[in-house]
């Protein structure tokens, strides 16, 4: 059965959701709140505790976030309560938690972390979204966490994150993912970007999303060299675009 598609072009993504990391931090319940509020489609980060538990966070460490040290993957999840997120009564949430919060309400871009385990991590987030209702993609940077889905469960709309540094972008290509997925997130730093142009040339299908747009001259590269953007606000940052229309169409549109 052909893939759905065509949701991942329409919607813009907020990064992390709607935040602002002042009163509403980054990858909060707050922030994604927020972001079903406005209509935006929401990027998160997952990772796989120590003691067992899929949880939503970006860094590895803990001091940016919740000013307190330790890695993220040894977060006492039976105390998340604990884990405040920039000062704010907000904490760290579970995935779980997470996607009965959304229920389907707008999409998701759900990031695995890359992972000394794969099988596991990748296996457990599957669990939780078997009988999720709504739109959902996954994407990684880890090409393991990827071919997993692509050989595990190929129906699901999947995602290969490419930075901007060399080692990465060399890996990526050397190991030719975008056979295996259905879109390709791209750093902005890398548009635009001959090889990405040809792959669309060879891949009709291929969608390419541009990250982390936060810029209006970020904005601009974006929308003449991708399908759909991943943005972000943060009133922290002087320079940062306003938040923008949801319909990536509109912005086209726009130019």
């Amino acid at each position: 059965m052909e893939k759905q598609t065509e949701w991942l072009t329409k919607t813009v993504v907020a990064h992390r959701g709607l935040h602002d990391n002042k009163t509403l931090p980054e990858n909060s319940l707050g922030a994604f709140e927020n972001a079903i509020n406005h209509g935006y489609g929401i990027e998160f980060d997952v990772w796989r505790t120590n003691d067992g538990e899929l949880i939503v966070h970006h860094d590895p460490k803990l001091k940016r976030t919740c000013l307190r040290e330790g890695k993220v993957t040894d977060v006492d999840t039976s105390k998340l309560d604990e884990y405040k997120l920039m000062n704010t009564d907000y904490s760290i949430p579970t995935f779980s938690r997470v996607l009965d919060l959304v229920a389907g309400r707008v999409n998701l871009v759900i990031e695995i972390k890359p992972t000394k385990t794969v099988e596991l991590t990748c296996s457990q987030v599957w669990e939780e979204l078997r009988h999720y209702k709504g739109n959902y993609c996954i994407e990684s940077f880890d090409p393991r966490v990827v071919r997993w889905w692509a050989k595990n469960h190929p129906e699901v709309i999947l995602g290969q994150l490419c930075d901007w540094y060399a080692l990465h972008k060399i890996m990526v290509r050397a190991y030719k993912q975008h056979r295996f997925v259905d879109f390709l997130a791209v750093s902005i730093k890398n548009l635009p970007s001959a090889y990405y142009k040809k792959l669309k040339q060879l891949n009709p299908n291929l969608l390419i999303i541009a990250w982390t747009i936060r810029t209006p001259e970020n904005l601009a590269l974006a929308l003449n060299n991708a399908d759909n953007i991943i943005f972000e606000t943060n009133a922290k940052t002087e320079g940062f675009i306003d938040a923008p229309d949801t319909e990536y169409k509109r912005l086209k549109y726009k130019k």
